[in-house]
């Protein structure tokens, strides 16, 4: 299994003739199986790390150098270092490695173990048990990575991922093929690459796992992050789910509560409202009970006819989540936001229908994202 650990650098003269050799060290000692290669991406740095390294080449077979003419950044690096391992190298296996010593070495025959188990990536995680951060780091440093990690979870409602932003990475090129063009068409810069190219390869399915690690400030030379960082992660966490939201499925999905909505609002009407049968919260959650069944069924042959529960057991089960899910949102969102409307302005005020319309809205956001990455869900975290 050919793996290319990919190394991109930029005035890194003071840290990658040592790091060769510590890289070099630890993968002399992993299993025959792993025919592992190093390939350093420079950007044509000033301070000489290209001829640092092209000293490397004549010790070591397995050390290869691309240099880029003119800086491209960090994310294009990444992707012109991964199409020349694939295609030149032949990679199987491609590692993302920071130059600065952040990125342990010996956890390198960790990440591919879980790769020859048939992960298809591995995340070095800071935010696991047995991970770490510097202990040096300042308050407002640690508070940026926990509160920034925590965030794009939040945004991206994946809470099975625990450090989005990491850089160091085993990937197999499989994951790299297949998001390859959304990520030219992108045009990432900086750090967000890894956001983003980690976002795109959950949406295509892939099978990935968390790998401890310690993360180590570094200690020669200058950090590249800055306030660019925070501004354009920002900008591609909420576009990214904002097309999420508004794409067709979404659109669909919509339509579909569209007709939950009527006949639960019917419901609401005649038996609450109109008819006084009984009070407005109970008649809330009598309607989304019969919205909740027509949501389902419309949903599986329709909205998510490409991941469609046709295996009688399986939509047993789905559809007890798919309840549980749905009575959530209906007796705590809607039937709270009606109850909250009782409690200001009385049953009876025509600004009820204000608090109910709004448990509705709030209930739709909450359910497609539950349905889509939990009830109808195809990949394999």
């Amino acid at each position: 299994m050919r793996t290319v650990i990919i190394i991109p650098t930029f005035n890194e003269r003071e840290n990658i003739n040592q790091l060769l050799d510590v890289v070099t060290e630890n993968i002399r000692r992993l299993p025959l199986k792993f025919d592992t290669h190093i390939l350093v991406v420079d950007d044509s740095s000033p301070d000489g790390t290209a001829e640092e390294v092209q000293k490397k080449l004549k010790k070591y077979s397995h050390v290869h150098l691309l240099i880029n003419p003119c800086k491209v950044g960090l994310g294009s690096a990444y992707l012109k270092g991964m199409e020349y391992a694939v295609s030149k190298l032949k990679a199987e296996v491609l590692m993302e490695f920071d130059a600065d010593f952040s990125h342990d070495p010996q956890k390198i025959p960790a990440f591919l173990t879980k790769i020859d188990a048939g992960y298809d990536m591995v995340l070095g995680s800071r935010y696991i048990k047995g991970g770490t951060i510097p202990a040096n780091w300042g308050i407002h440093r640690k508070f940026l990575s926990f509160f920034g990690n925590w965030l794009i979870r939040i945004v991206m409602t994946n809470f099975r991922i625990h450090d989005w932003t990491t850089g160091y990475r085993a990937i197999r090129k499989e994951v790299y093929e297949a998001v390859k063009d959304d990520l030219n068409q992108d045009r990432f810069f900086g750090y967000t690459f890894q956001i983003g190219f980690l976002h795109k390869a959950v949406r295509k399915g892939f099978k990935i796992t968390e790998e401890p690690i310690h993360f180590i400030d570094r200690t020669r030379g200058e950090s590249k992050l800055g306030t660019e960082y925070i501004k354009n992660t920002l900008l591609y966490i909420f576009k990214a789910r904002w097309l999420e939201l508004t794409s067709w499925r979404f659109f669909k999905f919509a339509v579909v509560g569209g007709t939950g909505f009527l006949l639960q609002t019917l419901i609401f009407e005649v038996v609450g409202v109109w008819g006084k049968l009984t009070t407005p919260t109970v008649a809330t959650v009598i309607g989304g009970q019969a919205a909740i069944i027509s949501n389902f069924l419309i949903n599986n042959v329709w909205t998510f006819r490409d991941k469609t529960i046709s295996e009688p057991l399986a939509v047993a089960v789905k559809f007890g989540q798919f309840w549980l899910t749905s009575n959530l949102a209906v007796v705590v969102i809607q039937g709270g936001s009606v109850r909250v409307g009782e409690g200001l302005v009385g049953p009876g005020h025509l600004l009820i229908q204000g608090f109910y319309l709004s448990g509705i809205f709030l209930t739709l956001i909450w359910n497609y994202t539950i349905y889509n990455r939990f009830i109808w869900r195809t990949d394999k975290y």
